[in-house]
């Protein structure tokens, strides 16, 4: 069904003007948010509200929350902040993120279209530093997610676990990927793609990245743009904390060897090799990670060290379970599910 969606958007598009994606971004009258949200009544009003904030003269901003299913009082709050609401899932099934940003992006009318989380507030000059790298010539512009203040220490934990090369301390330049939290792409471009991946094991994680790579072999850019700013307030407690890295591990292997969008994709290139030095990878990655931060003139991971290391020992056991997964029963067979989720 969504497949025959993707592609009714594809023959739509061809109506528009054949050089939509070389004008000035600035010059659209319309920009459009697309936040998926399930369960998010303490975050979403604050995120849609913070989105409106962000005025630009000559730029109207359009939010949709896309709900998945949620139980409590989401759609609601979404709704009194001013946003647009797509209910899916009424019956309290929770679907799939990517699916539910492709939905969005179907409904949605400006270009850029924006892909934010529903647990992510911008801060001031976000949108404005999203237009200037499309401005610039960039298909893809990739903000940065920033530490909210007064988090609980495992949340900083796991915030310093996942954004070491998204922060708004890292340079701005061309990135081989970018994740889908803080996220934009011209309109024309994402809707001549298969959009964000529906299929298992993909569908809370690595769904970005197939449609990242058509683009990219086309020679489209992604831009990193640091002072594009959404304070990310993902869910704290170590539990939360393994199961997300559980499942980024999972798909790493399949989705970064077909694709090709990750630093040191050449290493992706040998899947046995990689399952082989896990543990190795996982001491590897922690220094990494480490000295990612201490770059950044941030210290506090040092002290995190033990809980870095086992959250990477997670990543690693997920990537390794999922590409032996892999191996066995291919992109199309019958491949199960991770478990730890």
């Amino acid at each position: 069904m969504i497949q025959s969606t993707i592609h009714s958007m594809r023959v739509d598009e061809k109506l528009f003007d054949g050089n939509l994606l070389n004008r000035h971004v600035t010059s659209s009258p319309k920009v459009s948010v697309v936040i998926p949200a399930y369960n998010e009544e303490h975050n979403i009003g604050q995120a849609v509200k913070a989105i409106f904030s962000q005025h630009r003269n000559g730029v109207d901003i359009e939010v949709i929350v896309v709900d998945d299913g949620s139980t409590d009082d989401t759609v609601e709050k979404a709704r009194s902040a001013g946003a647009k609401v797509l209910e899916l899932n009424k019956d309290g099934g929770q679907g799939k993120p990517g699916a539910v940003r492709n939905k969005g992006a179907r409904i949605s009318t400006g270009d850029p279209i924006i892909f934010l989380d529903a647990d992510c507030v911008v801060d001031e000059g976000w949108l404005q530093a999203i237009l200037d790298g499309h401005a610039n010539g960039a298909t893809i512009v990739g903000g940065a997610l920033a530490l909210p203040p007064g988090f609980e220490v495992m949340a900083r934990c796991d915030y310093y676990c996942s954004v070491y090369v998204t922060h708004p301390e890292r340079k701005a330049g061309d990135v081989p990927h970018h994740p889908p939290a803080n996220l934009s792409v011209r309109r024309a471009a994402f809707l001549s793609t298969v959009g964000f991946t529906e299929t298992a094991p993909f569908e809370y994680t690595n769904e970005e990245r197939a449609w990242q790579a058509e683009l990219h072999r086309m020679g489209h850019r992604i831009y990193f743009a640091p002072k594009a700013i959404a304070y990310h307030y993902s869910r704290p407690g170590f539990p939360n904390l393994m199961r997300r890295n559980y499942r980024w591990g999972y798909t790493a292997i399949e989705c970064k060897h077909t694709t090709g969008m990750a630093r040191m994709a050449w290493l992706y290139r040998y899947p046995v090799l990689l399952i082989v030095i896990s543990p190795l990878l996982a001491i590897a990655h922690t220094l990494y990670i480490l000295t990612c931060w201490i770059r950044a003139g941030r210290f506090e991971p040092l002290f995190m060290l033990p809980v870095i290391l086992v959250s990477r020992l997670a990543y690693t056991m997920g990537m390794s379970i999922g590409g032996l997964q892999w191996l066995r029963y291919g992109s199309a067979g019958e491949r199960p599910p991770p478990r730890w989720s």
